[in-house]
């Protein structure tokens, strides 16, 4: 093999560790438990056990492909020329091939050790209008940031302080498409410190509200960036999980139950002492046990003479 060979070779196996050094950092910042492989009839499956619901959307964003068409197999579902990627509870599955609803279903009951909680807080705030599909990736930590938002790799936004944020491309008046940054902050002092650094980057739109954080990169005009950043949900769509508050009317009606059947009960034991103190005389007197002191006096009143 001539140097020039051995050259070539060495670039392409230097770029192949680096791009696997890539994914894992990828894979253990979304919290990858385990990979596994199975069929589903003829089509190969290729399933994701991640940490968490959050990272399980996260992965399911970053191995779909962008211009994914959805479906409705799953809570979040992208159909491909040739493959079928679904995210559920914590679980990401990839079909190569196009399964049926029922064959989904089938599959993911049977998976195991499945972990159901809420939503990221952070996907009720990313517009719609516009949006490039399958192009929001979500970012958790520098490895994401560095692969999805390299641009904004220099701005620390904060994630050992639990930052999260997606990242999305936009087309507007059918231009260049626009990249946003939007990132979820824990408490709204935090986005209001992590704001400087980012009004600090080249031809970067920066818009803050709440927890959130809107940044609008990568060549935007103020006028589209004004656009883009309007439509952003900046209002917070909160819903409780937990178990509504009872009914007041509820423990006043078992208070009044209660209460009655305390009275009935308590007028039941003092009918039945009364009845077995007279008892108890009835028989004294009928039998000559009765004490002499004990005899009941009786006067007899009448009218004066």
């Amino acid at each position: 093999m001539s140097w020039r060979k051995r050259l070539i070779a060495g670039l392409f196996a230097a770029i192949s560790c680096l791009g696997a050094a890539h994914d894992s950092a990828l894979w253990r910042e979304y919290g990858l438990v385990s990979t596994d492989t199975a069929t589903l009839g003829k089509l190969p499956v290729t399933i994701y056990k991640m940490k968490d619901v959050t990272g399980a959307v996260a992965a399911w964003e970053w191995v779909r492909l962008v211009n994914g068409r959805t479906c409705d197999l799953a809570t979040f579902c992208t159909a491909e020329p040739n493959r079928t990627v679904i995210s559920q509870d914590n679980y990401v599955i990839a079909f190569q091939g196009r399964p049926t609803k029922a064959q989904v279903e089938a599959f993911v009951n049977a998976l195991p050790d499945k972990k159901s909680t809420s939503l990221p807080a952070i996907l009720t705030f990313l517009p719609h209008q516009g949006l490039v599909p399958d192009s929001a990736r979500y970012i958790l930590g520098p490895a994401s940031l560095k692969a999805f938002a390299p641009e904004l790799d220099a701005t620390n936004p904060g994630f050992e302080q639990s930052a999260e944020a997606q990242v999305a491309e936009y087309k507007i008046d059918n231009g260049s498409p626009l990249h946003l940054a939007l990132f979820y902050y824990p408490a709204p002092e935090m986005a209001r410190l992590h704001a400087p650094r980012f009004k600090l980057l080249p031809d970067a739109h920066v818009k803050r509200s709440g927890v959130l954080l809107a940044v609008v990169y990568g060549g935007a005009t103020a006028a589209q960036a004004d656009t883009l950043l309007s439509r952003v949900e900046y209002e917070a769509k909160i819903t409780w999980n937990d178990t509504p508050p009872p009914s007041p009317i509820r423990p006043l009606y078992r208070l009044l139950v209660n209460i009655m059947y305390l009275s009935i009960v308590l007028s039941a034991v003092c009918l039945l002492a009364g009845l077995m103190y007279a008892g108890m005389r009835v028989y004294r007197r009928r039998y000559g046990t009765l004490a002499a002191d004990e005899a009941m006096t009786t006067l007899h009143l009448g009218g004066g003479e």
